[in-house]
């Protein structure tokens, strides 16, 4: 019976552990002075550790008991100390990043996500067939930022710098999904999202010889037509069933379908009134016919922004729509063949809407700072070796409740160790504070 474990699944197991923390005590446990050496079949499986040549934790029923003898000191985690994070990818010139796809097994271990300098997150909707990004996206709009290297990027949430400091490493930053309005850009991101929006159409194949197409400035315009330039094709018909879109300009933004062409007076008859007419000012492009076909979803539109050698290269929402779950689209006119295009279906309730589960917080980081003797349960002038994670131990028979405790405190054997590490020697000095930082995978 084959079945699977969801990163939805995951990111709800991340969820819970983090709320965990408001119900439970979890104490940062250190440990182990003294060198690794020798064997020790309890607790790992080599036989000749070293300080340089740390062993591997084996999850035995008899490590705890080796694990709470080697105990140092304990403190206490805050629910303010934990936080979802995701893998960091930073944004570098050069490289090609995977573009979000609804039918991309494991998306979230996909490189399709980038953090900038000014970090900055962004999703990557389109990489236009696979080139290198070049231009690095910049902005906190909420609608989607192209790139002049044609990338186009959704930005996702800006990392606060009090997030920076506690949760940025090399390897991962934080993410969360706001709840309240904090004043962030993420905030107004999140409001935006449409459940169901049209974000994006795929060029998955240009096809070839699509060479029908004009662009230029209108030489004047009516309720229902345009008069292209004197450049125009002079065969009767050549854009019928073609779309007619006013880049700038009188009208700027309208799109219609050509019901007919006149090649003499370079007359084009759309088959819907313009709500302004176009102009003498009027810059539009003649490009091949967008059909979006679907049994769920509407509102959407899209044009063919981008015709080079004859190959489709863009494909341009001019409107996003709401409800799409599935879909198709399809390209005609133009006098070309061999394109194909695919819509991408949007996440649950619209990109932006929610960074964590979009991105992937199947990920959790706590910090710890250790400072000093913290209050005198921490010795200093030593070393540790062991980070353990240690839920509900008792103290004196009772629950732990103080932020400290020494080694000698808590009660033997107590509490869950939910998770441990290995380490080379730290050494602890009165006037120094440890930044420790755990990140669990879900």
């Amino acid at each position: 019976m084959p079945a699977i474990i969801t990163n939805a699944f995951r990111t709800y197991n991340a969820d819970n552990f983090i709320g965990s923390f408001s119900t439970n005590k979890m104490y940062l446990m250190i440990g182990k002075a003294d060198s690794w050496s020798g064997a020790s079949t309890g607790q790992y499986s080599e036989t000749s550790p070293s300080d340089t040549d740390i062993p591997t934790p084996k999850d035995t029923t008899v490590a705890p008991f080796i694990h709470h003898n080697d105990m140092v000191a304990a403190k206490l985690i805050n629910e303010s100390d934990v936080s979802h994070v995701v893998k960091r990818t930073d944004w570098t010139s050069g490289t090609v990043y995977s573009e979000y796809d609804h039918n991309q097994d494991d998306q979230i271990d996909q490189t399709f996500f980038v953090m900038t300098d000014q970090y900055n997150i962004y999703k990557c909707i389109s990489n236009y067939a696979g080139t290198a990004s070049t231009v690095k996206p910049t902005g906190q709009s909420s609608s989607i930022i192209e790139t002049s290297d044609n990338y186009r990027w959704k930005f996702m949430y800006e990392v606060q710098q009090a997030d920076v400091l506690k949760y940025v490493t090399t390897d991962w930053i934080p993410i969360k999904y706001l709840t309240t309005n904090d004043g962030t850009a993420q905030w107004t991101v999140q409001q935006a999202a449409v459940d169901g929006a049209l974000e994006h159409i795929d060029v998955t194949a240009g096809g070839t010889g699509y060479v029908n197409i004009n662009t230029g400035t209108a030489q004047a315009g009516a309720n229902t037509t345009i008069t292209l330039a004197a450049t125009a094709s002079a065969t009767d018909d050549l854009y019928n069933n073609m779309t007619v879109y006013i880049s700038s300009g009188t009208g700027s933004g309208q799109l219609r379908t050509v019901s007919d062409y006149d090649g003499s007076t370079k007359i084009a008859t759309v088959s819907a009134v313009w709500i302004t007419n176009p102009s003498t000012d009027s810059v539009y492009e003649v490009m091949p016919l967008v059909t979006i076909t679907t049994a769920e979803g509407s509102g959407s539109a899209a044009r063919c922004s981008s015709v080079i050698g004859g190959v489709i290269k863009k494909v341009a929402m001019t409107a996003v729509g709401t409800g799409y779950r599935s879909g198709t689209a399809a390209l005609t006119g133009g006098g070309g063949s061999g394109c194909t295009l695919e819509p991408r279906i949007g996440p649950k309730n619209g990109h932006g809407k929610n960074s964590k589960t979009e991105l992937g917080g199947a990920y959790v980081m706590m910090n710890v700072r250790l400072v000093g003797t913290e209050g005198g349960d921490f010795t200093v002038g030593d070393d540790f070796r062991k980070v353990i994670l240690i839920a509900n131990p008792y103290v004196s028979g009772s629950a732990a409740t103080a932020s400290t405790y020494s080694g000698a405190e808590m009660d033997d054997d107590s509490g869950e160790q939910i998770y441990m590490e290995f380490r080379a020697p730290i050494n602890r000095a009165s006037d120094q504070t440890e930044d420790v930082k755990l990140v669990v995978e879900f």
